[in-house]
């Protein structure tokens, strides 16, 4: 653990653009994601940093985030002010910083995850030059949040098999299925439950631009959810790109981690991209087509009725799935529910009764 005495020339930043997810740490005048260009060479250690961040009141002892960066040769801390400081965000306060687990894969998608062991209600996020080769370092901050790590309830029905719980074969589409994109074991066993309503998500990150880099897309979100949020697997059921690949997540008889408080019974699936302004990707019609196709088996299997199908936001407080996504979920739920395929039938057979047969059972079909 280090000490630092934060004088007011380090309280400048480089940040731009926006994603309000209420769910995210909150700084001043600061959206999502968070967006830094920085010349290199005017820099020295500190490549860049957040501002202090507003009051946190949450009770927490782990502070985690994702995003993208342009250069690996650098290293990340998280500097806090002690709930003991008697001054907070004076130009002089004393910070205590920490360096926690990180990795950052190739394609310069990242996360980090910082175990606090002090109470705090301020923190900042900083970014260490360790050898960068560019000369502008770039940095986008899709999410930053704290969470508060405890034990697993006891009494919980629990399971450890992945495929007996998941969909069958038989599905009448095609599910790119956990072992296709390398998916990682669970950490500890899942808790079955029986699916009564889905949630609509998008993942507000990184926007696959081909199949292989979804499913590098798809092995990130589960490693962030696993080893920097401490969860048992990645938390969606399903994860949808924009070329309209079907991922399965989680197993669908399985309780997910998408919805605080509200994860039992409840289906998530989330299509990659950032569907909110200022970021506003493109809601591909091959992506609205595979949640339809995705959503109809689902209420069918499992007799969801409309009334049980949610954006996030219907749930909690977050602008997920973003705006643009969330304005077309009446349109998925109309097609879901009403749309029905028309059926073009020629048959020409000496026998009339069983022609009249044939066609009576094709439109009842």
């Amino acid at each position: 653990m280090k000490y630092f005495v934060l004088f007011s020339s380090l309280l400048f930043s480089n940040i731009l653009m926006a994603y309000d997810d209420r769910e995210n740490v909150k700084f001043n005048g600061v959206q999502y994601p968070i967006s830094g260009d920085v010349s290199v060479s005017e820099k020295s250690d500190i490549l860049f940093e957040t501002p202090l961040s507003e009051k946190i009141n949450d009770k927490f002892n782990r502070v985690v985030l994702q995003g993208e960066v342009n250069d690996r040769n650098i290293d990340f801390e998280l500097w806090i002010v002690p709930s003991t400081s008697t001054v907070v965000k004076s130009s002089n306060s004393v910070l205590c910083a920490y360096i926690g687990e990180s990795k950052i894969y190739p394609n310069g998608r990242f996360w980090a995850r910082f175990d606090i062991t002090q109470p705090t209600n301020f923190i900042k996020f900083v970014v260490i030059n360790h050898g960068v080769k560019v000369d502008i370092f770039k940095i986008k901050i899709y999410e930053m949040q704290v969470l508060n790590i405890s034990k697993k309830k006891e009494n919980e029905v629990i399971i450890t098999s992945t495929k007996e719980y998941s969909l069958g074969d038989d599905i009448p589409f095609k599910l790119i299925r956990r072992d296709e994109w390398k998916a990682n074991p669970p950490k500890e066993d899942y808790i079955k439950h029986s699916p009564a309503r889905i949630t609509i998500h998008h993942t507000a990150g990184h926007y696959p631009e081909d199949y292989e880099d979804a499913v590098s897309e798809v092995q990130f979100i589960q490693d962030y959810h696993q080893n920097a949020k401490g969860w048992i697997d990645i938390g969606y059921h399903f994860l949808i790109g924009p070329l309209g690949d079907i991922f399965e997540g989680r197993p669908v008889l399985v309780v997910g981690a998408h919805v605080a408080g509200k994860n039992t019974n409840n289906v998530g699936i989330s299509i990659m991209g950032n569907y909110h302004p200022p970021v506003n990707n493109e809601v591909t019609q091959k992506s609205i087509d595979s949640i339809i196709t995705l959503i109809k088996y689902l209420k069918d299997k499992f007799k969801i009725p409309k009334n049980e199908i949610y954006g996030h936001r219907d749930l909690g407080a977050t602008d997920c799935p973003g705006d643009l996504l969330y304005s077309k979920i009446p349109e998925i739920k109309d097609k879901v529910f009403t749309d029905t395929a028309t059926v073009r039938v020629n048959v020409n057979l000496d026998d009339k009764d069983l022609e009249n047969k044939i066609k009576n059972a094709v439109y009842n079909w």
